[in-house]
């Protein structure tokens, strides 16, 4: 099987849960138009049901987001909640479910063999490699009247990726399968670049928590994937400091709004790194880029924060130290700003920076204030053992997170040398509570 490890973690890494209130309307995109929610790498992409940019064709179907914090209340549904066993704790699901076994089927209201003519959710997924894409849908069946949908890319629905069937057994699992002729379901990229990726209701009911596009014609994705990890368990449970260390990686946190999951192809030192996809650059944070990573702190002191990014482009703006693509937000929730350092509380970002020209992975971590651009560590202390969380949020287009460590330290410096930066590549992240 091709990307056994890649695929086992990516699966447990959503890409747009945003903060939810039971206000929310549960058939609503919290993906911002132009972000791109995946990227296709090798031949092989993994998205999250809920991350759906646009949605139409609901006047009387819609795909509705299930989780802990969005539970719809919108007419009839035959079973319960299944966001405990959904990775990244969240799904969606067709309602009001009115066809099903004991209930007549009514075309055009509770089923539709239509691609596209009804609930059409969709996605923007990168694709750096044309070709054909099979189509691995990862859904809950309750029974047989509502266990199938269609599939479609750049607004065109073909045949051979409509009436993608998965099987009933009132759990989740994995099929590539058409309805029909039970033949494998598929659409072909032909062009590298962006591409909307969308899915329409063929029967209400029906739950998706996931999709896999894939090059491999032979792939098959393990049986059982969800469970432990959930994204809610994710944001509340915190990462444990040990011996005035904490490593995290990037991508373990829920991302927000902007935010890209690329997989890793070696270069990285996790399952894959997190790239901010929004153009231009962010003058402010905003409350739907945010990525927030919770730690408990059991040996107090002054800690220093090492972020491992790249920049998409090193060689732009060559006579700056402050090229393009370089920065990100960052901020802490508790603790206290070092003396003469950047403050870095609650309510105050700082603009966090690779400062000159580095080409790949860099450790190079700046409180960057402006001209001169001069060299400054990123600080907190923490003077007491306690819960505490750092967040980062988008800024420039194309900057790409991996991993950072906070160290307790006496003398921080900025830059490391390329030993230096070879032991943080090596160390293990740090365990959750």
């Amino acid at each position: 099987m091709r990307h056994p490890q890649r695929l086992l973690l990516a699966f447990l890494l959503p890409l747009s849960l945003g903060a939810a209130t039971p206000q929310v309307r549960t058939d609503q995109p919290r993906v911002k138009p132009d972000a791109i929610v995946a990227e296709e790498r090798e031949g092989f992409v993994i998205v999250e049901g809920e991350d759906f940019f646009r949605q139409t064709n609901i006047e009387k179907r819609a795909w509705h987001i299930t989780a802990a914090t969005h539970l719809p209340s919108v007419g009839r549904d035959i079973d319960g909640p299944h966001f405990a066993d959904a990775s990244g704790g969240a799904y969606i699901e067709v309602l009001p479910d009115e066809g099903n076994d004991g209930q007549p089927l009514v075309k055009g209201v509770s089923i539709s063999d239509v691609p596209g003519e009804m609930a059409v959710a969709s996605y923007r997924v990168k694709f750096n490699t044309p070709g054909r894409y099979f189509i691995w849908s990862r859904a809950f069946g309750t029974d047989g009247d509502d266990n199938t949908l269609h599939y479609g890319l750049d607004d065109t629905w073909p045949a051979t990726s409509a009436r993608s069937w998965t099987f009933g057994g009132k759990k989740w699992q994995w099929a590539n399968r058409h309805r029909q002729h039970k033949g494998k379901i598929y659409f072909d990229v032909r062009e590298a670049g962006a591409h909307v990726v969308s899915i329409s209701m063929r029967e209400d009911g029906c739950e998706l928590d996931q999709f896999i596009l894939t090059t491999d014609e032979a792939f098959t994705p393990p049986a059982e994937i969800a469970g432990p990890g959930t994204r809610a368990e994710r944001t509340v449970l915190p990462f444990a400091e040990t011996k005035g260390e904490l490593v995290i990686e990037a991508e373990s946190a829920p991302a927000s709004s902007g935010w890209a999951f690329v997989p890793e192809l070696g270069a990285g030192t996790g399952r894959g790194h997190l790239r901010w996809t929004l153009p231009g650059q962010g003058k402010k944070a905003t409350d739907d880029s945010i990525l927030s990573y919770a730690f408990r702190i059991t040996t107090p002191g002054t800690y220093q924060l090492h972020l491992r990014s790249q920049m998409p482009d090193p060689k732009n703006r060559p006579d700056t130290l402050d090229p393009d693509g370089n920065d990100i937000w960052v901020r802490f929730i508790g603790g206290t700003d070092v003396p003469g350092a950047p403050a870095l509380g609650e309510k105050k970002w700082a603009k966090l920076a690779i400062l000159g020209h580095p080409e790949g992975w860099t450790w190079d971590t700046h409180a960057d204030r402006g001209p001169p651009h001069p060299d400054a560590p990123v600080c907190r202390t923490f003077a007491a053992p306690g819960d505490y969380r750092v967040e980062f949020a988008g800024r420039s287009h194309g900057h790409a997170i991996d991993r950072f460590v906070l160290r307790k330290v006496d003398s921080p410096r900025p830059r490391l040398t390329p030993a230096e930066e070879r032991v943080l590549d090596a160390l293990s992240v740090s365990p959750r509570l």
